[in-house]
């Protein structure tokens, strides 16, 4: 019968020990390490970088025959924003917030090449369940309000914490208020950090800018949905995925017109910038 000589068994180990440090660098936490307390907690003096890709994509929607009459001015129309957030710590849950925001066409026929950059501060405090003071509503994005507030006890996958947040939709187009459903899904550990999974449902009511409003449409519903992450170990937001939806509709005489929103928001984990 084979059997292993030392040479093997030393292999085994080294399989053994490789196959327990993968598991152990995205395991979740042990029950009894699972009640926790969700906080915001920025180093002293330290300076921070957080950077957000948005898809948006406006799509007219029109009956076949005066879809063809409008030809593609009827197409979906894409416009991809990319927004790089610097945040710099002060004394008692103080920030200093820079905001550098580029947005683009894109999709298979974008308009044009151009590129528009908007820039914007904010200076207030940071509370340690994630609200700020004083505050930055309407968020310029419903995935921005996502992780915008933390519950005050500490709690243990299951929990949920419900809240509402004043947004602006694709900035120009609408407005309107989110009311948000986290759920603790549960808290994994990666690379020594502890990281909270958490699940996100969003359900708001919208409105359209005036003039869309002047041609009869009306408040509509907003979804929203997604998973964020919170670090535990470090105090600060992790990566956040979150999409969301809105349809208007209106008829002109007798012709039905839809205008739908959709909304792609990734965002990449808050760390420590380089100077």
């Amino acid at each position: 019968m084979p059997h292993a000589d030392g040479t093997d068994r030393a292999r085994l180990r080294i399989v053994a020990a490789a196959a327990t440090m993968m598991l152990l660098r995205a395991t979740p936490a042990s029950a009894a390490d699972t009640t926790q307390r969700l906080a915001w907690h920025l180093a002293p003096s330290a300076r921070y970088a957080a950077d957000v890709h948005l898809t948006h994509i406006i799509t007219n929607d029109l009956a076949g025959f005066y879809k063809k009459i409008v030809g593609s001015k009827a197409d979906p129309v894409t416009i991809l924003e990319d927004r790089s957030i610097r945040v710099a710590s002060g004394a008692n849950s103080s920030i200093d917030v820079a905001i550098s925001d580029a947005r683009r066409y894109g999709g298979d026929h974008p308009k044009d090449a151009s590129v528009v950059t908007r820039t914007s501060q904010y200076a207030g405090t940071l509370a340690q369940d994630g609200k700020r003071n004083p505050s930055d509503e309407p968020l310029v994005d419903a995935g921005d309000g996502a992780l915008s507030q933390l519950p005050d006890d500490p709690i243990q996958p299951g929990a949920s914490w419900t809240f509402s947040r004043m947004i602006l939709v694709d900035r120009d187009l609408g407005h309107g208020q989110m009311t948000y459903t986290d759920t603790l899904e549960r808290i994994d550990v990666r690379g020594g950090h502890r990281i909270a999974v958490i699940s996100v449902k969003g359900a708001g009511r919208v409105d359209v800018a005036p003039d869309l409003q002047a041609k009869g449409f009306q408040t509509t519903d907003m979804t929203q949905a997604g998973t964020g992450e919170f670090d535990l170990t470090s105090g600060t937001a992790a990566a956040q995925h979150y999409t969301a939806h809105a349809e208007w509709r209106t008829r002109v005489l007798w012709i039905h017109l839809g205008l739908i929103f959709d909304d792609t928001y990734d965002a990449q984990p808050w760390s420590i910038a380089v100077k």
